[in-house]
Order: C-alpha cells, then sequence, then structure tokens
C-alpha cells in the first residue's frame, strides 16, 4: 500500500500543474458551464459563426480542422476539413489532433455521444450556432476572453450591438397595425416556417413585422400553401439552402430564377406580397455569424423602407467583410433584390420608357417619399437593376441614375437624393435620366439607356 501511494503521489508531482488561473469557466450558447484553457493552441471548429469569429479576431492561426461549412472567410478553406458539418464530423480525426479545444453546433446538431466521447480524452467541447444577434455577440466576448483578445472582441461585439440596438430603437414603437404580415419560408422549402419559438420569428418581430405562423403549434411547422395563400401575407422571405447553388454563394441569377419559382406557384398571384413584388431571397448562411447583423438590416429595411433609408445593408456588409476578413464584396450577392420592393408589379406602381437620350418623367405627383427604379435587359443575360429614395416636397429635376456593365466589378446604384424641401402646394414632377453602362474606350463613358423601364413606387405620403 505504501508503494502505492507511493506512486500515486509521484505521479501527482510530475504532472503538469494546472491552476485555475490555466483555465476559465465559458458558459457556451447550450447553457453549459464548461472549463476550457486559457489561450488554447490548438482548436478544430466545427461552427461556420465560431470560426468566422476567431478568425475577426486575429487568431486563426490556432485552428487545426474545419468542417466543410466554415467556409467564410474563404481563407479558412486551407485548413484540413474533417466533415461537412458538426453533425457527421470524423471524431477519429479529431482525437488524432488531440486539440485543446471543439467548438461544435448547439444541441442535436452535434450527438452527445460524440461530445461524450471527446471528453473522455480530455477534450472540452463548447456549442455555439449564432442564429441570434444575442447570442452573436455573447460568442465574440467568450472567444474574446479564451483567446486573450478581449479589446479586439469588445470593439466588434461594440460595433454589432450599434446596429442591432438602432433596429431596436426604431421599430420597437411600431403599432401592431403597422407591421406588415410576414411569410417566412425556413431552410430551402416553401412550406417550411418557423413560429413564435423560431429565431425567425424573433427576427421578424424585432426587424418591424408580424409573423403569420407566430401561434402554429410546432417550431417549425410545414404548412400548406392554401393556407399561405389564406393568410395573405404582405411580404414573402425565403432561405435558399445552399444545396440549391453552385458556388460558395449563390448568384443573382440563382436567386432570382427561385423568386420568380415563388411567384408562379399555384394560387399565390392573389397574395399581396407577390402582387406588389415584395418577395426576397436569402442565402441561409447570412441567418448566423457576423452576417446575421447584415440580415437584420436588411429585413427592417424590406420591412419599413420608409424608416430605414439612411441605411444600406450592402454597405455595412462590404464593412464588415473588409474590416474583419480583409475581403471585398464584389461579386457577392446573398440576398436578392437587395433594395426594398414596393409595389413593383402591383396596379399602383407608375411606369415609363426612357427615350432616346435616355430620360424619363413623372408629372403630378402628390408630395411624398417615393422609390424610382429602373431596369433593361442587356444581351439578355441580366436586367440591370438600381433604386433611388427621393422625399418630394417640390419639383425635382435632373436626377441621374448610373448603371455599370457587367464586366465591371460591381453593378452600381442609383445616385441617392433625398430631398427635404419646404413645403410646396399643388402636383409635383420627377424628371431624370438613366445612363447606361461604362464601356471601355467609349466616348462618352457614361451612355444614356434607351427603352429602360422605370418604375415609380409610392412609400408614404408626406
Amino acid at each position: 500500500m505504501r508503494v502505492k501511494a507511493y506512486l500515486i503521489i509521484l505521479a501527482l508531482l510530475l504532472a503538469p500543474a494546472f491552476s485555475e488561473e490555466q483555465n476559465i469557466s465559458v458558459t457556451d450558447e447550450d447553457g453549459r458551464n464548461v472549463i476550457v484553457p486559457a489561450s488554447p493552441k490548438s482548436i478544430v471548429c466545427l461552427s461556420p459563426g465560431a470560426a468566422e469569429a476567431i478568425y475577426s479576431l486575429g487568431r486563426s492561426d490556432l485552428i487545426v480542422a474545419i468542417t466543410d461549412d466554415c467556409d467564410m472567410p474563404p481563407a479558412l478553406l486551407k485548413k484540413e476539413r474533417i466533415g461537412k458539418s458538426s453533425r457527421n464530423a470524423d471524431l477519429e480525426r479529431i482525437i488524432e489532433l488531440n486539440p485543446d479545444l471543439v467548438i461544435a453546433k448547439t444541441g442535436g446538431l452535434f450527438p452527445e455521444d460524440d461530445e461524450q466521447r471527446l471528453m473522455d480524452y480530455g477534450i472540452p467541447v463548447l456549442r455555439y450556432r449564432l442564429l441570434h444577434i444575442d447570442a452573436l455577440i455573447q460568442m465574440i466576448g467568450d472567444m474574446g476572453r479564451i483567446l486573450g483578445e478581449e479589446e479586439k472582441a469588445s470593439s466588434m461585439a461594440d460595433q454589432i450591438s450599434g446596429y442591432y440596438d438602432l433596429i431596436l430603437n426604431r421599430t420597437e414603437k411600431i403599432a401592431d397595425e403597422d407591421r406588415p404580415s410576414v411569410y417566412f419560408m425556413s431552410m430551402g422549402h416553401f412550406d417550411w416556417t418557423g413560429n413564435r419559438k423560431s429565431t425567425g420569428h424573433t427576427r421578424i418581430t424585432e426587424a418591424g413585422g408580424r409573423n403569420i405562423a407566430a401561434n402554429l403549434e410546432t417550431t417549425v411547422p410545414h404548412v400548406d400553401m392554401e393556407w399561405v395563400i389564406e393568410q395573405n401575407p404582405k411580404i414573402i422571405i425565403y432561405s435558399m439552402s445552399k444545396e440549391q447553388y453552385n458556388a460558395t454563394t449563390p448568384t443573382i441569377e440563382e436567386m432570382e430564377a427561385k423568386r420568380d419559382e415563388i411567384m408562379s406557384l399555384p394560387g399565390f398571384e392573389s397574395i399581396d406580397a407577390v402582387k406588389t413584388g415584395r418577395i426576397y431571397v436569402t442565402d441561409i448562411k447570412m441567418a448566423s455569424g457576423l452576417s446575421e447583423m447584415v440580415t437584420m438590416l436588411y429585413y427592417a429595411k424590406w420591412l419599413h423602407p420608409d424608416l430605414f433609408r439612411d441605411i444600406d445593408p450592402r454597405e455595412v456588409h462590404e464593412e464588415l467583410l473588409k474590416k474583419y476578413f480583409d475581403m471585398d464584396i464584389d461579386g457577392i450577392y446573398q440576398v436578392y433584390p437587395d433594395a426594398p420592393v414596393d409595389k413593383e408589379d402591383g396596379e399602383d406602381a407608375l411606369r415609363t420608357i426612357t427615350d432616346a437620350n435616355g430620360s424619363f418623367a413623372f408629372s403630378n405627383l402628390p408630395a411624398g417619399t417615393y422609390t424610382v427604379t429602373a431596369s433593361k435587359s442587356v444581351m439578355g443575360i441580366y436586367p440591370y437593376l438600381g433604386n433611388a429614395t427621393i422625399q418630394l416636397r417640390e419639383d425635382l429635376e435632373d436626377l441621374e441614375i448610373r448603371l455599370k456593365s457587367s464586366d465591371e466589378n460591381e453593378l452600381a446604384k442609383f445616385n441617392e437624393a433625398i430631398l427635404d424641401l419646404p413645403d410646396a402646394d399643388g402636383n409635383m414632377n420627377i424628371k431624370g435620366t438613366v445612363y447606361g453602362p461604362n464601356q471601355p474606350g467609349a466616348k462618352p463613358s457614361i451612355i444614356p439607356y434607351e427603352d429602360a423601364e422605370v418604375k415609380l413606387t409610392e412609400y408614404s405620403m408626406i
């Protein structure tokens, strides 16, 4: 017995002396208190949002392996990949790598048996899915503590919280009768949606809308299209799953085709959202991680364009990509259309065609806030779209609308013209010119667009 006791004491003396200061307690998104090493030397990441945060904090060097869905930023794809997603990660390879920490998705998206096996090998597991801003902000703070990057994490969280608070401050006082009804098509399905317990519901509500599926029994109900028609939502938002596009992110053409498919569903022609064209397609990847903040801004602007006309979600997206991923937004389109649509295809939308000089005019308009949109098919490939929001209290002339060709890095938007002029009596006029693509070597470089369709939509009366 003395020999045995001596050996135990000797083993303890020779073992690494892990103090409480070398470990920290973290409460993850699943609400579990997990003891993890401070300043881990190696991390296996099975959660895309967590991978984004680690990269953003400048510590992607610690990531030794990822799942295929951890593809933002694309630089992460240089890491070893150990499975399609958290649900089917290669456990044997994780054990071989023997990381200091594994970050997986929440709940059943990472099997409990897999977690227990890793724990049996002394590998701690944190869980994050990050489908809501609150969870995102918490996770950023957790990663900052774990990685010793508290200052960077605080700055990132503050930036995201600022946009989030802006939305809530503007929408929280919207009366129920002023909240547009919304049908959310979940996870690439027309007939899947979310009730009041879902993150989709929370997103709609916080953006100032009313979820038509709020009172259904199951969290992710499967509904009949006849029920959707009866509910007659004002807005439809479709979440496009990654299996429905060919690249890392969908193309505009792929999203446009899906939007057209929704509008062509039997009986949907009677739905207000279809009549007015207020149907929006989003990449499912925009529902988690840093892009969740951008998605919230899109929702808010789609539902209440008058309240958020000073916010350009794509500009915010560009800002986040550049700052945290060192990426340009050129060629990345994850929502369609990215500008608010109101009565695009409805009877109340005024339309005209530009003349040979690219000019258009709308006359006898009451004072109000309008959106001007223009489109023209170029070589039958893609219609160039743009919009300008105008607050009209006096006649507006010479509004310039500029578009860029597809060989440019980005599609240009209309020049924004927001006017706050003194009140004027009588009917108003909007006149402008649609300019066509920049053509290399062309003189002048900007040419008028003849036969472009221009639509005018009224947001609200003054």
